[in-house]
């Protein structure tokens, strides 16, 4: 299935974004994660139906677009990776941006890989969803 292909994607690119910013987001002094990042497209939501995942919210409900997201935690989001909005996983800030090819290049290309082959599934999952309506 090409939503749990999808799924195991985030899983295998969530570590690598993760050891990226637990060395950048704790000394940051501006909060990126905003409630317009943690909003839910429709790509979004046809992707976590696709899942099976019924007890999501669509966002909405009214929200200061530029308050902290609703799902950040002390230690970041709450949400595994696969749950959040897909504009969670590529939104990064410019220190963050500058630091990952610079700390580990083979990771960020790794990364990269993974976040272009996250793109391209999801096209094919809703290309296909729209082929069954």
């Amino acid at each position: 299935m090409l939503a749990k292909h999808i799924k195991n994607l985030y899983d295998e690119i969530s570590p690598i974004i993760e050891e990226f910013t637990s060395t950048v987001c704790p000394d940051c002094e501006s909060v990126c994660c905003k409630q317009k990042h943690g909003l839910y497209e429709p790509e979004d939501l046809a992707f976590l139906v696709s899942l099976g995942e019924k007890s999501i919210s669509d966002g909405s409900h009214e929200r200061d677009p530029e308050g902290s997201c609703e799902f950040l935690g002390s230690k970041g989001c709450i949400r595994p990776r696969w749950q959040r909005p897909f504009r969670c996983t590529w939104f990064f800030c410019e220190p963050l941006l500058t630091y990952m090819p610079e700390r580990s290049p083979r990771l960020y290309r790794r990364m990269v890989a993974l976040l272009n082959e996250i793109i391209e599934s999801r096209k094919a999952l809703l290309c296909y969803n729209e082929s069954q309506e």
